[in-house]
Order: structure tokens, then C-alpha cells, then sequence
């Protein structure tokens, strides 16, 4: 089977997409600058771990220090090469104890070095693939897309050369096989305790106790892993950048190596540009766009819809930047609470919220209505789907149906559950975030009017995440999800086994046909088919709205004047390692 390009499904010039296209090349030029690059950070990292990282803000700062085998061009949006020779070809074995399955034949450059001097080879990639498969490494949002992956063969003659064999066609296998970072086997693991674990093993739970309780420094390599050791005391990989200082909550100082293996290249995501990349941890936005006149900022992410409108109007040089990200706004619905596992209370829930109210205060109206999970830009996107409306009498309606009630006349509506009678009240989960409070005090008071009672508990996100929604102790919590620059594999996020702790479906969400289209998708071949099953899913999850879907907001940042800065759709909407002094 000749495969389609994912990579370039909807982000060429001529499609659908809510970008354009540039013509210039990235970045403008590939001088070696001397200069300090300051990037204003909401929050910290937390840890510089691709892996197991609790913060998908860690990956702006990482990208710079891991880069992956290959990458999707800043301009293009086409797979490149970035830590080997080219990008090859899917491969169907049809002989041997491997027939049935494919494979892909992946080189690293020669001249692919460590810090250390030591070589990037195939050993490296084993180890980083046993990584994310070993269940003890929290490494869950990986290892679901590398499951297919089933055996990696070294060519004898070559230790960086090497075979990756999957044991289905799956849909993202080449985007899986190369869009993963490296780690150095030898400093990630010195005592090499996950050599002899095989890859089945790592992924068998039963087959690693069994290796643990008769070797418990396997478990203490994993606990490493997760923790701070692997995550900022050791960070280390062969891109163009190093960690060089962490204050936490203060600071992140990135510095350029000078004796860097691929000094020169012309290569994204290898070029060495600014001499010092800080990102500086800036909660408050008024503060980081004072440093920003004050000339001690570079780059304000994360602007919000009025600041970044006010600056519009005013006489300045910055630069302002509006990539169109692939990422979304809802409201994460608990589907295992007892009030909330009625779909039609959910479908009313959907009528309390005024989204475009929303659009209007936050993002000044720049932003496009969603209908589910797969992004508005994309071409399979099910645009005969209306976007739901804010309706309270229909609200009303839809929660007397379901049999909810005022049968005490206190204002707030009940109904007998599980034997006791049972008032409305839900708990919404809200960080520090002008959108997640600007919704909770919207549906606060749209949902007083349907007489259901809304408390709105205010937590730093961190909090909401670790003690609330991955224990699924929660009703209601506004939340973003970002998407990448491959076609969509909503299994991960709407498959019944990924309800369980620590599983991506937060939400509880399970439905027969959800499970068995999600797996379809995932090893379908067809374009065809494979966007009526995307349709399909659309439809089921816009029926039983197991959370309410909200928007695809603009990404808004300001820079100085004094760096040519160049935007892509790419997350995080920049690369800092191409921007140039003036």
C-alpha cells in the first residue's frame, strides 16, 4: 500500500486550512548571533522530559535540547529529516517470522554526536522506544501510539542503521517511528539495567514484576525516570541546545553549544541561533509586557485578546504573531458522575454556555466554533454539524425531560437517584486563567436560571490536574487540547481503556461503536474510508456530548522589534533557535 502524506493532508497552500502559507524561507538567514533571546513563560516546565512531563508547555523549551529523527518543516508542513539520512519508505514484509507486518529502514547521520563525543546510534533509539513502552515509566500519552511497534533489528554492519517493524499498517506508523525523541542510552541508563528487557516485556505487566521482584534497581531506574533525576538534573541529548541554569518558578537559561556536531547546519530544527535562549517565568502578563517596552523581553506569548488589541492601536515597533495552532477549548464533563452520565443533562449543560459571549471578551471574536475533537481547519472536519446554541429554555426543557425537577421549591432542581433524592449541584474545577473563569461565571449564572446550582472552586492548574481530573474526582473543569500536524487517532482520548487512572480519557466516556471506529481508524488505508469514520465519530460524540465543545482560538504573541521572528503553525508558533538579530 502506497501511503498517503499525513503530514501534508490539509497544511498546503491550497486547502481548506486556516492558514496561509509563507513563501519565505525559515528562518530569514542562519547567522550565528551573539545576542540574548528573552521568551516570556506563563508557567514552569517542571521537568525537560519528553516522555513523562506534566506540563505540554515543556515541550517549547525541550525541542531545543531533543530533537526528533525528523520533523515537520516550520514552512512546508512536510516530514524532513532532521537526525538521519532520509526518510523512508514503508516496506511490507511478506516473508520470514516477521510476515504480515512493515517496516521502516532508518539510518542516523554519521556525524550525529552526544555531548559527550559519543556517537547517536540504534542502541540509543532501542532504549528510548523500551522507555516509553516500560509500564512503570509514566510515559502513557507515548506508548499508545508506539503499541504497533513490535520488534527493532540492528544492521550488523552499520549500529546506526536499524529496521523498526510494526506489527499492523497503523495509521501513524511512519509519523511514529520518526517524530520521537532520542536519549543517550549510556547516561539515561549508565548501568545499563534495561538492556537485557526486552520490548514485550516492557509493555507486559505481569513479565516486568516478575523482573522487578527479583531486581528492584529496574524499579528504581523507572522511579528516576519520573522523577527530577531524568526530568532536570541530568537533561541531556545531542540538539542545539543545553540547560545550563533552572530557578524554579523564575527562569530557564538555555545556551548555544559551541562545539556543536551539526554547527552550520541549515536544518530548523538543528540551527544554533541566539547565544542564550531564557525563558523567563511570568505569570503576570501586565508585568511581562512592561519588560517588553522596558526592552528587557524579546517574546510575550499567551497575550491576551484585549492587551494584544490595546498594543495594536499604540504607536510601537513590536511584532506581532497569529499562528493558527491546532488546538481547541471545552468543557471536561466527568460521564461517570451520577448527575452527569445522562447524556441529555450534558446536551443541556451544552445550552448554558454562551460561547460566542465567550470568543467576544477573550479573544475579541478571533476564533471558530467547534463541534468535537477534531480541529475546524482540518478537511474531514464534519461542517454539517451545527455548532450548539445558547438556549436556556431549551436547557429547561431538555432537563425536565430527563426528569429533573424543583420538587421542594428551592429553587434548585432534583430527582431521585440510587434510591435519594438529589439536587444539581455541580462542582466546575477553574485555574487562575481569565477563560476558564470568564466560562465558570458565565454558566454560574445561566445554570442558576435552570435551577441548577454551580459552585465554581478555583485551584492552580497543577492542582486540578494531579488531585482532580486524572483521579476523575471532578463534575466540570474548562480545559485546551492541543493537536499535531498528523491525521487525527482519537483513540487515546475516546477509547473505553483509556478510561482507567492515568488514562487520557479523563471523562469517563465509553461507547461501543467509539471503541471499535477508533481502532478502525487507526489501521484504515483508505483516505475514503477513513474520513467517514472520522465523520462518524463526530456525529456519535456531538450526539452523546460527553464534554461541550467550545472553540479553535488565534495564538497571539508580541515581540521586539530588534529580531527577525518568523511564525508557523508548528507548536509552539515560533522557533526561537532561528530568530535573528537585526
Amino acid at each position: 500500500m502506497k501511503r498517503f502524506s499525513l503530514y501534508l493532508f490539509i497544511f498546503v497552500c491550497t486547502s481548506s486550512f486556516i492558514i496561509s502559507c509563507k513563501s519565505d524561507s525559515y528562518p530569514p538567514d542562519n547567522k550565528v548571533q551573539d545576542g540574548t533571546l528573552h521568551i516570556r513563560k506563563k508557567t514552569d516546565a517542571q521537568k525537560l522530559h519528553p516522555f513523562v512531563y506534566p506540563s505540554p508547555k515543556a515541550r517549547d523549551i525541550y525541542q531545543y535540547i531533543f530533537p526528533q529523527l525528523a520533523d515537520f518543516d516550520p514552512v512546508t508542513l512536510k516530514l524532513i529529516p532532521v537526525l538521519i539520512k532520509a526518510i523512508p519508505e514503508e516496506i511490507k514484509i511478506t516473508e520470514g517470522p516477521n510476515s504480515g507486518s512493515i517496516k521502516f529502514t532508518i539510518e542516523y547521520l554519521p556525524e550525529a554526536k552526544w555531548d559527550d563525543g559519543k556517537d547517536v546510534t540504534a542502541q540509543d533509539y532501542i532504549f528510548s522506544v523500551k522507555t516509553v513502552k516500560n509500564l512503570k515509566v509514566k510515559a502513557g500519552g507515548y506508548r499508545s501510539h508506539l503499541q504497533f511497534i513490535s520488534d527493532i533489528i540492528v544492521d550488523p554492519n552499520n549500529p546506526k542503521k536499524f529496521d523498526v517493524i510494526f506489527a499492523k499498517d497503523y495509521l501513524l506508523a511512519k509519523e511514529t517511528a520518526l517524530t520521537i525523541e532520542t536519549y543517550p542510552a549510556h547516561i539515561y541508563d549508565p548501568k545499563g539495567l534495561t538492556t537485557n528487557l526486552s520490548l514485550s516485556d516492557a509493555g507486559d505487566e505481569n513479565k516486568l514484576n516478575e523482573i522487578i521482584a527479583k531486581d528492584s534497581t529496574l524499579m528504581q531506574w523507572a522511579d528516576d525516570m519520573n522523577g527530577i533525576k531524568y526530568g532536570r538534573d541530568v537533561v541531556n541529548s545531542c540538539g542545539p541546545y543545553q540547560l545550563s541554569e533552572w530557578v524554579t518558578d523564575e527562569y530557564i537559561i538555555l545556551d548555544r553549544k559551541e562545539n556543536y556536531w551539526a554547527k552550520g547546519s541549515k536544518n530548523p530544527f538543528l540551527i544554533a541561533g541566539p547565544k542564550r535562549i531564557i525563558f523567563d517565568i511570568l505569570p503576570d502578563e501586565t508585568t511581562a509586557i512592561t519588560q517588553l517596552s522596558e526592552g528587557n523581553m524579546d517574546l510575550v506569548q499567551e497575550v491576551s485578546g484585549a492587551v494584544f488589541s490595546n498594543l495594536q492601536k499604540e504607536e510601537n515597533s513590536y511584532q506581532f504573531l497569529t499562528p493558527q495552532l491546532t488546538k481547541y477549548y471545552l468543557i471536561a464533563m466527568n460521564n461517570d458522575s451520577p448527575e452527569l452520565s445522562d447524556k441529555t443533562v450534558r446536551k443541556a449543560l451544552g445550552h448554558l454556555i454562551d460561547v460566542n459571549n465567550v470568543m467576544k471578551s477573550i479573544d475579541f471574536g478571533n476564533g471558530t466554533r467547534t463541534i468535537g475533537p477534531i480541529h475546524p481547519g482540518k478537511n474531514y472536519y464534519n461542517s454539517k454539524l451545527s455548532p450548539i446554541t445558547y438556549d436556556v429554555n431549551k436547557a429547561k426543557s431538555m432537563l425536565t425531560e430527563a426528569g429533573w425537577k424543583d420538587s421542594n421549591s428551592d429553587g434548585t432542581i432534583d430527582k431521585m437517584i440510587g434510591g435519594n433524592q438529589t439536587e444539581l449541584e455541580l462542582d466546575m474545577y477553574v485555574s487562575e486563567g481569565k477563560l476558564g473563569q470568564q466560562i465558570a461565571l458565565l454558566m454560574k449564572e445561566a445554570t442558576a436560571s435552570a435551577g441548577i446550582k454551580m459552585n465554581i472552586i478555583q485551584k492552580p492548574f497543577k492542582q486540578i490536574e494531579s488531585e482532580h481530573l486524572k483521579k476523575k474526582d471532578f463534575d466540570m473543569a474548562p480545559m485546551m487540547i492541543r493537536q499535531d500536524l498528523v491525521l487525527d487517532d482519537p483513540y487515546t482520548r475516546w477509547h473505553s481503556d483509556h478510561t482507567k487512572l492515568g488514562g487520557r480519557n479523563i471523562y469517563g466516556f465509553e461507547n461501543e461503536e467509539i471503541d471499535k471506529i477508533t481502532k478502525e481508524i487507526q489501521i484504515s488505508e483508505d483516505p475514503v474510508t477513513r474520513n467517514k469514520l472520522y465523520t462518524r465519530v463526530q456525529e456519535i460524540l456531538y450526539e452523546e456530548q460527553p464534554v461541550i465543545f467550545l472553540y479553535a482560538p488565534s495564538e497571539r504573541m508580541v515581540g521586539s522589534d530588534k529580531w527577525n521572528m518568523t511564525s508557523t503553525v508548528r507548536r509552539p508558533g515560533y522557533m526561537a533557535n532561528t530568530f535573528t538579530l537585526k
